[in-house]
């Protein structure tokens, strides 16, 4: 299938993941790093405001399943995956990632910020899950061993924001930095406006996306190019 966009390291093609993924060369996934939806039926306002496709409280977790299931032939036995997801939806999510993979734990990425709800009598859900997983084979991550709270990573603010529930590129990076070998390749289904595959771009890792939106997909395709034009004028 082509490519939506390309580089030498990176790839991003736009439709249904479930579709793409068969496509992959067979263990050639060093690390899965999605942020997928939540089926949460999210809604955001303001300039980034929309209905995130196949986000349905059922829908969401079955392409989660398929997704996975679709990707299982590509995923080295020495993987890792980090999967964002909900604390209403994190135990949907465990069962689902644990039907493929070896759940080492959960991280908590803290927003270090309040969050919606009821400001008065609960507490402020400033925090997201993101389960790790792992293949049947060992290996280590890198560097020496971190703690499970993620800090120090603010979320991309509102009028920043080119998806409605980005992710901070930073936070991305030290998953992949930890997780990923020099030359090694990461996958992101749901790659929503790249920021994973940025990521990856800035770290000198291969990458491949997945998104089925195409407003998405040329948003993540000119973060792509102004990335890479950067690293060009720094080399």
């Amino acid at each position: 299938m082509k490519p939506y966009f390309q580089t030498d390291t990176i790839t991003l093609f736009h439709g249904d993941c479930r579709d793409h993924l068969l496509g992959l060369p067979s263990e050639s996934v060093d690390v899965l790093l999605s942020d997928p939806p939540y089926g949460m039926a999210y809604e955001a306002k303001g300039r980034s405001g929309a209905a995130i496709r196949a986000d349905g409280s059922r829908q969401g977790m079955r392409v989660f399943r398929q997704a996975l299931t679709s990707a299982g032939h590509a995923l080295k036995p020495d993987m890792h995956a980090f999967v964002f997801c909900h604390w209403e939806s994190w135990p949907d999510f465990y069962d689902a990632a644990s039907a493929h993979l070896r759940i080492k734990g959960a991280l908590m990425w803290w927003k270090a910020r309040g969050g919606m709800g009821d400001c008065a009598a609960s507490f402020a859900p400033d925090y997201e899950v993101v389960l790790h997983g792992a293949g049947p084979k060992r290996r280590p991550l890198a560097g020496k061993r971190h703690g499970a709270v993620l800090a120090g990573y603010p979320p991309v603010p509102a009028r920043a924001r080119t998806h409605p529930t980005e992710k901070p590129v930073n936070l991305l990076a030290y998953l992949v930095e930890r997780s990923c070998p020099a030359g090694g390749l990461v996958l992101d289904p749901f790659a929503g406006t790249g920021a994973t595959l940025v990521a990856a771009q800035q770290l000198g890792r291969r990458a491949v996306g997945v998104e089925l939106e195409e407003r998405y997909c040329e948003a993540a395709a000119r973060r792509l190019e102004a990335g890479g034009a950067a690293l060009r004028r720094a080399a």
